[in-house]
């Protein structure tokens, strides 16, 4: 194999991982994002009912 073959497949390589690394990186942070959007929606609303005190 040249070298210029070498370097080109290299080159091709870095990319693919590079490629491959930013859309697993891009899908963990919509499944993070997605996650963080329901546990939003499921925070239970608590009333408190302050009596004034008694005399």
């Amino acid at each position: 194999m040249d070298p210029a073959t070498a370097k080109t497949l290299v080159s091709a390589a870095l990319v693919a991982g590079i490629a491959g690394f930013s859309l697993v990186s891009f899908r963990a942070m919509l499944m993070q994002i997605a996650e963080d959007l329901r546990a939003a929606r499921r925070v239970p609303v608590r009333v408190e009912v302050r009596h004034p005190p008694r005399a």
